[in-house]
Order: structure tokens, then sequence, then C-alpha cells
């Protein structure tokens, strides 16, 4: 019911129209009477139609804000911050002149309150307490909400790819975090036949990460020096210059293996042998004969990729089917891919010595 089917139906009651009134010629002053009281009518209703809408659209944006205001409430209260963990953020925020409630819940806010204090007082020993604060607040790298602004924020037993250039030429191997602090963070060095390969004479190293949901991210590190005691290691200074890849920007590189692919949907379970073309980190694309029947955008395909050192399947999406002067390709995105086989995965594609696409 419109909102206006009261009014009309108020005034409509027991009234009936005199058609005789056509007949009849009114005198001027009477249609002008009648005109006044049909736009006084009128303007009673536009009158109406805004206040109703004003009225609505007041009390809807009334309801958001209590909407979000019980959201942020919510938020603060789902963080269970200690008394000590409070205490310290207060310090900090004291130290360094900024406010402790955007330092306790903005980790950007955080990193820059740290960073102040650390060129202010290097040798302070609230530094010592950031790294157990940081994690206490939630500010680390597997936390997809805070955003991975510093090597700070990785922790041990990450894993992630590193890599060297060697003669113009890259090469790269996956490794763990086995130790950081506010200084440097320890990543363990390859090994050939159980020892430690002397990668001392390398000043800088190449990384990769990746964040599950997230994306990859990339950054370089001097080497400050490499260790056998405690523990062999690579030990490396941090950095706050991190760049974030998105999709459309991972590398896409050209190879030529067979490959056989089993092919997945509600009607059938098949299987068809293609030749990868090119391959990236999101996907690839594979060449075939003839397309096999039911293959559509939206199924399932799955393949293994041992080479890669890849030791489950790889699930992936159709998400195009192209044809190009009679060849048909098949074009695949990866899905629910773990971030080291990920790691694993680029590091096939960088042994392989591909020619970049452009």
């Amino acid at each position: 019911m419109a909102w206006y089917t009261i009014y009309s139906e108020a005034y409509a009651i027991n009234e009936t129209i005199d058609t005789s009134l056509f007949g009849r010629r009114a005198s001027s002053g009477a249609d002008a009477t009648i005109y006044l009281w049909f736009g006084a009518v009128v303007l009673v209703f536009i009158v109406i139609g805004v206040v109703y809408n004003w009225l609505n659209n007041k009390k809807l944006l009334q309801v958001d804000q209590r909407y979000m205001q019980k959201k942020e409430a919510a938020r603060h209260k789902g963080v269970d911050f200690s008394d000590d963990t409070s205490r310290r953020i207060e310090m900090l925020s004291k130290m360094v002149k900024m406010d402790p409630e955007k330092v306790l819940y903005n980790n950007k806010m955080f990193e820059g309150a740290v960073e102040k204090l650390r060129r202010k007082s290097p040798d302070d020993p609230m530094l010592l307490k950031i790294p157990e604060l940081r994690e206490d607040l939630g500010f680390t790298f597997f936390n997809r909400r805070a955003p991975f602004i510093n090597t700070r924020m990785l922790q041990s037993g990450q894993k992630l790819r590193v890599a060297v250039n060697f003669k113009g030429k890259s090469h790269s191997y996956v490794s763990t975090i086995i130790n950081t602090n506010e200084e440097e963070f320890w990543v363990k060095p390859p090994l050939v036949k159980g020892k430690a390969i002397n990668l001392s004479k390398f000043k800088t190293f190449d990384f990769s990460v990746f964040r599950k949901n997230d994306g990859e991210y990339q950054f370089t590190c001097q080497l400050k020096n490499q260790i056998s005691t405690p523990a062999n290691a690579l030990v490396m200074i941090h950095v706050n210059k991190i760049k974030k890849l998105l999709t459309r920007e991972n590398d896409r590189y050209k190879l030529h293996f067979k490959r056989q692919f089993f092919l997945s949907d509600s009607n059938a379970n098949r299987s068809c042998q293609g030749v990868v073309m090119d391959i990236s980190i999101g996907g690839l694309r594979f060449l075939v004969k003839e397309i096999p029947e039911g293959v559509e955008i939206g199924i399932n395909v799955f393949f293994k990729l041992e080479e890669a050192n890849i030791k489950q399947e790889i699930k992936a999406e159709v998400v195009k089917i192209t044809s190009e002067k009679g060849k048909n390709y098949i074009h695949l995105r990866y899905q629910d891919m773990s971030e080291l086989n990920r790691l694993y995965l680029q590091k096939f594609v960088a042994s392989k010595d591909p020619v970049k696409l452009k």
C-alpha cells in the first residue's frame, strides 16, 4: 500500500462526482478558487511526501549509527588486552607523544610509535618488550586484518622464498625463519649434503612470502652476516619497504611440458593430456587437441606437479577457454593452494629459466 493511500481513502468516503458541474460555465472567480484549492492540495501532498522522506532517512541514519557504535564496541570488547599490555601501550605513547587509543588499535600507528622511540632512544629497555607487545596486540603477519608493513611482523616458523642473483641469474630456495628480534631476523641457508652453503659474499637477498587469502609480498634485505652458532643462519636486517603484488601483477612465464589433467564436474570424472604453455603463481594455460566434452568455465581440474616438490594434488578452476589459429587453450586458476606450495611453485618456475611473457 502506497503511503498516500490513507489520505486518498479518507477524502473519498461517501463522495460522488456531480457530472452536471461540467455542463455549467463557472465564473472566472470560481475558476480561480478551484485552481487555488487544487494547488493547495497538491502542495500539501508534496509537503507530506518531503516530510515523510526526511523522517524516514533520519530514522535509517540513526539505525546505521547505532549499528556502527555497537559494532565498534563489540570489536573493542572482543580484544582482550591484559593490564600489562595496556600499561605498556600507555608508556610507549607517552614517550613518543602519541594517542594511546590509536596506537592500541592501529598497527601502522603502533609501528610508527616504535620507530619514533627507536630513533629517540635506541637503548630504551621498552624496545626489548616490543616483540611480545606486538604479538599480544595481534599485529603479526598471520593476522590478515593487520597490513604487512614491516618485516618485524614476521615470526619464527614462517616459510618464505629466498633468492639471490649470481651472474645475472636468480637462484632461490624455500627457507624458514628461525629467530627474529627488533634488529634482525635469521633464515636457514641452503644445504648441500647436510652442510650449509656459504653465501656471505652476497650483500642483498630477495624474499617472497604469501599470506593466505591475501596475496604475495616481496621485499629485499641486506645481509648482516652468516653464522654457524648457535645455528646455521643468514642474519638479515629488517626493512619496512614491502611490496604487495596484486593478482594481475603476477608474472607469467613460457614453459613447455606435458601434463595429465583430471577433469571433475557434477556429471563425470575424466582426464585429458595437455601441454602447459605458460604458468604463473596464480594459474596456468595448457594446450589440448580438442576441448574435452563437458569442459566449461567453472569446473574443477586436478593435476600433479611433483617436480616443484608439491606432493599434494593441485586443484584449479577453469576460468577461460580460447581458440587461436586452430589451437585450443584451457586457462586455469589455482584454488586453495597453501602458502608453502606457492613458494615451491615459484621456485620451480624460477629454476626452469623460463621466458617471461609481457
